[in-house]
């Protein structure tokens, strides 16, 4: 789901630490927004961004945000149908027993949209850098220490294979007789029976790495080279400067036509 594909696009090309910027930018900006405009603008444009300039198949992605299609709209009707139980003055939409006001609406819409809008940017942020390339930045951009670096891209990398692992405990699992998925309590007890297993399976892949990791001398004082370095380059400030000014016209326009609220204060 969360695992780099390997591409020659505009977005890959570009720096790592010069894509967080922008994301944290842009993700500071629509949790700021109350109104749902903003989060569903900023869907649309990570979206569109991670597909055109990152070169990712459409049906790629839009099969990895499925599940978090699936969550975001559950997540909108939860929210609706508690806060539809409630009696407030100020009702505009009925339903059965359910009564909403605009403040109801607008919260469910607004959050929901974040999630996917927050998830799609991320997304797209590991699509298309490569977990070298990132640890590399960090080091050399943003003068993180070699070991914490490593440590870093040790988890990177090894987030993607966690859904390997469970399919493999639950094959291991299903050989000795136990029943994955087969009828209600099994699906209930299923992710505990994973747990423990996986967590042995973490700690002795981190076990493996810190030996390795050692064993090259990682943590020494001398200073060290790297096969492959990072930069930030004229084309990298080019891409946040634009990216910047493109982003904060949105939310100028959508300021001035009173589609971006920092409260629900203007909300009757």
């Amino acid at each position: 789901m969360f695992a780099y594909i390997e591409q020659d696009s505009y977005l890959h090309r570009r720096n790592p630490m010069i894509k967080l910027a922008v994301i944290a930018v842009m993700t500071v900006v629509v949790c700021m927004s109350y109104f749902p405009v903003l989060p569903i603008l900023t869907f649309l444009l990570a979206f569109f961004v991670t597909w055109i300039a990152g070169r990712i198949p459409i049906d790629n992605l839009l099969r990895r945000l499925l599940i978090f299609l699936a969550v975001s709209v559950l997540f909108m009707f939860s929210m609706l149908v508690l806060r539809g139980l409630n009696d407030e003055a100020g009702i505009v939409l009925r339903l059965w027993i359910f009564r909403w006001t605009e403040r109801d609406l607008v919260h469910a819409v607004s959050l929901g949209f974040r999630i996917l809008a927050l998830v799609t940017m991320s997304m797209g942020f590991v699509l298309t850098t490569r977990p070298r390339d990132l640890v590399l930045s960090l080091i050399l951009q943003c003068r993180v220490s070699v070991v914490h670096g490593y440590a870093t891209m040790a988890t990177y990398r090894f987030l993607p294979e966690l859904q390997s692992q469970v399919e493999a405990i639950h094959l291991a699992q299903e050989i000795r007789g136990i029943p994955w998925n087969k009828g209600v309590l099994s699906r209930f007890t299923s992710p505990f029976r994973v747990l423990l297993p996986l967590l042995c399976v973490a700690a002795r892949r981190g076990e493996r790495v810190a030996c390795a990791m050692e064993s090259r001398g990682l943590g020494r004082e001398e200073p060290r080279t790297f096969y492959k370095k990072t930069s930030i380059d004229k084309k990298d400030w080019a891409f946040f400067i634009i990216s910047v000014i493109v982003y904060g016209t949105i939310v100028a326009v959508l300021v001035k036509f009173d589609l971006y609220r920092f409260s629900f204060a203007a909300i009757q």
